[in-house]
């Protein structure tokens, strides 16, 4: 049996709602509450790397690793990899709290996606 697709789009926006939460905190402590927050060409990269890895990890627990998941960790990997190599440029900024404010929403749709996929009983 396969990991239904709600499932899978509510682990990629549960990934994204975490990795937002943690380049926020890291923000913070490195610059400063209320600084502009950058957004580049590297953390967009990284940001899909973790929908593609939040999307593919999910698997039931009686259930093998299946080619899938592992070209989609290939994928995520490379990513990641190829967003340390390439020369960082800021394509736009925004203040702290929409950062704070994507991750709250993309954790409401994770809730409300991995809830829908529950079994009515």
């Amino acid at each position: 049996m396969q990991v239904p697709a709600s499932v899978r789009a509510g682990g990629a926006f549960l990934a994204l709602a975490l990795t937002l939460m943690i380049m926020l905190g890291l923000a913070i402590l490195q610059e400063g509450w209320n600084v502009p927050f950058e957004i580049t060409n590297r953390r967009l990269l990284i940001l899909v790397a973790v929908i593609i890895l939040g999307a593919f990890a999910t698997q039931r627990k009686d259930q093998a690793g299946s080619r899938t998941q592992v070209i989609a960790l290939v994928v995520g990997v490379g990513l990641i990899v190829i967003s340390m190599l390439i020369p960082q440029s800021t394509l736009y900024t925004l203040q702290q709290w929409w950062i704070a404010l994507y991750a709250v929403m993309a954790l409401l749709c994770a809730l409300v996606l991995r809830r829908a996929s529950l079994p009515s009983s």
